[in-house]
């Protein structure tokens, strides 16, 4: 469990919180689990903090430093994180339902499993990320940047996807079912194999055991 000193400091100020940080700097908080829900942690100080399973949901993390952070299986659900650094971070496990996530840098990470579901990830960026079995179930892709990501067997149904990078993407056993605004030639840009799950409005023809054609239904 979180050292409760710590998570009472950081309930209490943001302001006391960076001084105490910059006092201690050999000190690494123990937020482990803590309940940390709505809470104002606006241009908090969280370098290199343990905050595995901790309970951020509606919290005010605006600008928010969480660079070098054990951040596994964090509840981000409801939260705004635009300007949030999560450099250095390990996400796996978290989970980010309606999260506000637009122009985030999430690029190079692990996030297997991760729960993206009716998130807005417009511009941010997931390149060379590991995103297998995650869900982005109605999650917001316009142009996200999903260029040489990882999506094997991630749920994709119901996503808005018009101008989403993916370039080199591996898309292979993803469901792509009901997706808003996905091209042939986004598809064609991608890795897929025979168990993706295209929408009907697209067409795959296999030429080869690994090559493919992938085209726009004609309207009857």
């Amino acid at each position: 469990m979180a050292n409760s000193v710590h998570a009472a400091l950081l309930k209490k100020s943001v302001a006391k919180w960076n001084y105490w940080r910059e006092d201690n700097p050999e000190i690494k908080p123990d937020l482990v689990r803590a309940d940390l829900r709505a809470a104002n942690l606006k241009k908090a100080n969280l370098f290199q903090s343990n905050l595995r399973g901790a309970n951020l949901q509606g919290a005010v993390l605006d600008k928010a430093h969480f660079a070098g952070s054990d951040l596994k299986g964090v509840n981000f659900n409801d939260t705004d994180c635009r300007g949030v650094q999560f450099h250095d971070t390990l996400l796996r496990g978290c989970s980010f339902l309606k999260a506000n996530l637009r122009k985030v840098d999430l690029s190079n990470h692990d996030l297997r499993g991760v729960d993206f579901s009716e998130a807005d990830l417009r511009k941010t960026n997931l390149r060379n990320s590991d995103l297998r079995e995650a869900r982005l179930f109605k999650a917001d892709l316009r142009s996200t940047l999903l260029a040489e990501a990882n999506l094997v067997a991630a749920y994709l149904s119901s996503a808005l996807m018009q101008g989403t990078d993916l370039q080199q993407t591996n898309l292979g056993r993803a469901v792509l079912r009901y997706v808003i605004d996905l091209t042939a030639a986004q598809i064609q840009s991608a890795k897929i194999d025979r168990g993706t799950k295209v929408p009907d409005y697209l067409e795959i023809h296999w030429i080869s055991e690994n090559e493919f054609r992938c085209e726009e239904k004609a309207i009857v």
